[in-house]
């Protein structure tokens, strides 16, 4: 009897671990919009049920980027499709925290979801859209990896086309949380980026839908010393170009998301070519 109890206290202890993580992302958990948005839950993620407190240790930046140039925009054309971007950085924390998890709400000057977001295909897997209450927010569908192994740096990306039919500002609320995969809110670091608005340009009326089907993600974007890049098929050759097509890397691939060093690349646009025919953009800085 007594050795059937301890295995009830056990099971007990191991679905509350379980149930307490928010690694199927924190909306889908049941926590609705943590980002600190108007519409969502008050304080960002500081509520007993998520973690104990925003960290200043760990860094976070959200940018808006032009799809065309992967320069950040400080205004939207109604039904252009824009790419959005969350790096992080917890380096100047001591702990190892090999994992994070983030969310993204757009908001209008109204307090209501704004446009509509897509995933890119090669992240269908690990990223997600999630109704909370009147809003939808983007946020992890399982805990995401470092950039590179114990960097405590990290980064995502997905699409977000601009509302039609309003000339109302919009924001993005963001928070992203470096943690230790412990299965509990203990030793994670969550923060939030600084909000990002954008507004209406009163020059175009409704540009031409861009589209976001984009096959390959490349990440982080802009970058500076390294990209990696997701991809939904078996990737065999890669190649990168510089804005006047010219090669500048090119290599036989025989690893799942690889990563490659930029850093002797001096700054500007680039394209990543995958198996000689499917391609994408990023920025170098």
């Amino acid at each position: 009897m007594k050795k059937n109890s301890l295995i009830l206290v056990a099971a007990a202890a191991l679905i509350y671990i379980t149930l307490s993580s928010d690694i199927d992302g924190a909306a889908h958990h049941g926590h609705g919009d943590v980002t600190g948005a108007p519409s969502g839950v008050a304080g960002h993620c500081q509520t007993s049920s998520c973690h104990g407190s925003n960290n200043v240790l760990t860094v976070v930046k959200l940018q808006v980027l032009d799809s065309s140039s992967m320069l950040p925009v400080t205004n939207y054309n109604p039904g252009q499709t824009y790419l959005v971007t969350l790096n992080g950085d917890a380096t100047a924390v001591s702990t190892n925290l090999p994992g994070f998890g983030f969310m993204v709400s757009a908001v209008s000057g109204s307090h209501t979801y704004s446009g509509t977001y897509s995933i890119p295909t090669a992240l269908a897997s690990y990223i997600h859209t999630y109704p909370c209450g009147g809003t939808t927010v983007v946020e992890h569908s399982i805990t995401l990896r470092q950039i590179t192994t114990g960097t405590n740096t990290y980064a995502t990306q997905f699409y977000w086309t601009a509302p039609t039919g309003t000339s109302d500002s919009v924001s993005f609320f963001s928070l992203l949380n470096a943690v230790n995969g412990n299965s509990a809110s203990s030793g994670d670091y969550p923060n939030a980026a600084p909000v990002v608005t954008i507004y209406q340009n009163v020059t175009t009326s409704v540009a031409p839908t861009q589209s976001a089907g984009n096959e390959i993600a490349v990440y982080p974007n802009p970058a500076r010393n390294q990209i990696n890049i997701a991809y939904n098929e078996k990737i065999t050759d890669i190649a990168i170009l510089n804005f006047l097509g010219q090669t500048v890397y090119c290599s036989k691939n025989n690893s799942v998301n690889p990563a490659i060093k930029i850093s002797d690349l001096p700054s500007g646009l680039y394209y990543v070519l995958i198996n000689n025919r499917v391609s994408a953009k990023f920025l170098k800085d």
